[in-house]
């Protein structure tokens, strides 16, 4: 297994040949032996916080109306996952790192529609890796790992997450290639 990526960023090389995956910026909630899983924090569904909100009958204000919820990955594309900052105080919430946590449950959303949640992600779906997957897919060369920041999944702007890690990194996307020639 490569070193642990829990609380790490995955952003598709090049060589990404997978369609649902390139131009993604996945953020890592779990990597260990048995597999991993995540959420895609770059890609906002038409759908906002607040209309997701009223569909369950409860309260939304301006602020979740104007707030995308985030296409968080391909698999059970119906569920509903929040990454926020804060502590794990919900029926189901975990932290993720020190200032990261994953919630589940509806109280979380009763906070939410109230404005009391300041910094969070609604991801409808999520991504999951099979045990050795991911290890295997980045030896490939398919994903480029690079440690999680509060700012890139909070303060930046969806769209621009993904070229904000390009540039940590010190790749310059539009001028990579696929493959090396020889002379």
């Amino acid at each position: 297994m490569t070193k642990p990526l829990t609380h790490h960023f995955l952003a598709p090389s090049i060589q990404m040949d997978d369609e649902r995956f390139i131009d993604t910026l996945i953020y890592i909630c779990k990597h260990n032996a048995d597999g991993a899983w995540g959420f895609i924090i770059n890609q906002p569904l038409d759908a906002s916080v607040g209309g997701l909100l009223s569909e369950l009958d409860l309260f939304t204000s301006q602020t979740t109306m104007n707030t995308p919820a985030m296409n968080g990955g391909p698999v059970r594309g119906e569920a509903g996952f929040v990454l926020h900052t804060g502590l794990p105080d919900y029926k189901s919430s975990f932290a993720i790192s020190e200032n990261i946590c994953l919630t589940t449950s509806k109280d979380i959303l009763e906070d939410i529609s109230l404005d009391r949640v300041k910094h969070y992600l609604l991801c409808m779906g999520y991504c999951n890796w099979g045990k050795g997957q991911l290890d295997q897919e980045i030896a490939n060369g398919d994903w480029l790992a690079y440690p999680a920041d509060l700012s890139t999944i909070f303060a930046i702007d969806a769209k621009d997450r993904l070229a904000c890690i390009y540039d940590k990194i010190g790749i310059h996307r539009h001028i990579m290639i696929d493959h090396i020639g020889s002379a």
